[in-house]
């Protein structure tokens, strides 16, 4: 090495302590960047939670979307499959939306309403075939 250089070491990098964030609730530091969820995503997140309810029939649920800010309200109409029970269904569709909207979309959620929109016959089975 001739006299006149020198070494210059790397500065170490800033070690960042992991931040602890419940689970279920996402993580919006001020020093992160931002996304914005547009309504279209977040009425087909609502109708997908909906159709993933046990109850719930397989036609796309009807989602209405109204948003101030940070701040929405949720109109569902979902149709049942017959023999269930529309007041278990609606509220576990009101449950389910209400979560995964915070858990996905960090939606804060002034109401979640559900109505039930029809009640539809369970799919048939496929007849036997008949022996000949």
């Amino acid at each position: 090495m001739a006299e006149n250089e020198t070494i210059v070491e790397p500065e170490p990098e800033p070690q960042v302590e992991p931040e602890v964030v419940d689970e279920g609730v996402a993580d919006v530091r001020p020093d992160r960047g931002s996304l914005t969820i547009t309504d279209h995503a977040l009425r087909r997140i609502a109708g997908q939670v909906a159709l993933g309810v046990p109850g719930v029939a397989p036609t796309s649920p009807r989602v209405d979307w109204q948003r101030l800010g940070l701040r929405a309200r949720v109109s569902l109409e979902v149709s049942l499959v017959w023999p269930a029970s529309a007041a278990v269904v609606t509220r576990e569709v009101q449950e389910a939306v209400g979560r995964e909207l915070v858990r996905q979309a960090a939606q804060e959620l002034d109401a979640v309403s559900v109505a039930v929109r029809d009640v539809e016959r369970p799919p048939r089975a496929a007849p036997a075939p008949r022996v000949r």
